[in-house]
């Protein structure tokens, strides 16, 4: 880690926080080996900076970061109190606001920004109502002989 918050944080100076990838092949791996570690961040005043610092979803992180156990850049076990606002804004784009700037929000392993959100509401009950208009299957009755 960097900055000078590190050298003040719960975590500095200690093991187990992240692993080889030699070490574990799922997630089930991961949770018993950095597992025992995830208490450390609960009083921990930097779990912004850390996630900021060490942009887990981004680099596809596997270990300990800001109070989540984060597994290929995803969250598979946190601390109870954690709270969304500790993970970083996520950037917003000239096309934000359309269901390309969701997706794009997702490659990028961000939160969607509210626009995004709404956009991609907004087409899933589009693609509801214009189901729900299809007309049925056909059906063909040919004679038989």
């Amino acid at each position: 880690m960097t900055g000078g918050w590190a050298l003040r944080a719960p975590c500095h100076g200690r093991d187990g926080f992240t692993v080889t990838e030699d070490d574990w092949n799922t997630g089930a791996d991961l949770k018993r080996l950095c597992g025992p570690q995830l208490p450390t961040c609960g009083p921990c005043p930097f779990r912004a900076e850390c996630i900021a610092t060490v942009k887990p979803a981004q680099a596809f992180f596997d270990g300990i970061a800001g109070g989540r156990l984060w597994c290929n850049g995803i969250v598979i076990d946190s601390l109870d109190g954690v709270h969304d606002e500790e993970l970083a804004e996520p950037k917003l784009r000239a096309y934000c606001g359309t269901e390309a700037g969701a997706k794009d929000h997702d490659r990028h392993g961000e939160r969607r920004c509210t626009a995004c959100r709404q956009a991609v509401r907004e087409m899933a009950a589009r693609r509801k109502e214009a189901k729900a208009k299809e007309p049925g299957q056909l059906q063909l009755d040919f004679p038989t002989t």
